[in-house]
């Protein structure tokens, strides 16, 4: 008998420098205020808690599809902010098991 090399495909867990912002995302973002700390979620409820960021908001719109080390400017009520983004991390359950409030994903 001969050894057969294994030759299934093989998936390689994303660098996690790679990692853009999507639905689910948990990111860090830095700006003038200092450094702030976001999961994105399709809706965020008037009484969710602090972080929680819809997609349909000016910062979840600009910040979806970004990666680390990449600046957006968003027009928020309060002007335009310089956002940088400092980290993107993949989040393993929904928000809400997470956080306890009600976050949708």
């Amino acid at each position: 008998m001969t050894d057969i090399p294994d030759r299934r495909p093989t998936t390689a867990a994303p660098k996690p420098e790679s990692l853009t912002v999507v639905l689910g995302s948990r990111v860090r973002v830095w700006d003038a205020d200092g450094e702030h700390e976001y999961t994105m979620l399709t809706r965020a409820t008037a009484d969710a808690p602090p972080g929680c960021i819809s997609l349909g908001s000016p910062v979840g719109r600009a910040l979806l599809g970004c990666r680390r080390g990449e600046q957006v400017h968003v027009q928020t009520p309060g002007g335009v902010r310089l956002l940088t983004v400092v980290d993107v991390t993949a989040t393993a359950e929904p928000p809400s098991a997470r956080s306890g409030g009600r976050c949708e994903a």
